[in-house]
């Protein structure tokens, strides 16, 4: 019940509702891609980016192509809505690690070299971060053996 329940909240873009009920879901099969895959964009647009950098992390080194193979439309990505909503906003906030960590997250679902830019340009904000190397390092592996 609660996937269905969550499923719905996440079409509708209810990110809180929608992430109490994968999180449930999450904690009896952890090993559901797609719903690790919901829980990373409601993580990011609820502001626990900690969490979605951890569970990120943990998807695309088991399986980056199941980000990177998001279809926008077939699969119900909400990414490139909430990437325009993200860039378009100009305040304080913009200047933050966490800013562009979470723009980092999203591209990946659209487009995997701005994904990687916008990773680069959050290691300079925060250099000792181990999250954004094991995501530097697993994306830059992916382009590596891609091209």
């Amino acid at each position: 019940m609660s996937e269905m329940l969550g499923n719905q909240y996440f079409m509708a873009r209810n990110y809180p509702a929608a992430q109490k009920e994968l999180e449930e879901v999450h904690f009896n099969d952890p090993s559901n891609k797609s719903i690790i895959k919901k829980l990373i964009i409601c993580y990011t647009q609820t502001g626990k980016v900690k969490e979605a950098i951890n569970l990120f992390n943990k998807l695309i080194n088991e399986d980056i192509d199941f980000i990177i193979d998001t279809h926008p439309q077939l699969d119900d990505c909400p990414c490139p809505e909430l990437i325009e909503k993200i860039e378009s906003r100009g305040d304080v906030v913009e200047k933050s690690c966490d800013y562009y960590l979470v723009l980092g997250i999203v591209w990946l679902y659209c487009d995997i070299k701005k994904s990687y830019d916008y990773f680069k340009i959050s290691k300079e904000m925060d250099p000792e971060n181990k999250q954004i190397d094991m995501a530097l390092e697993i994306i830059e592996n992916h382009l590596h053996y891609q091209n």
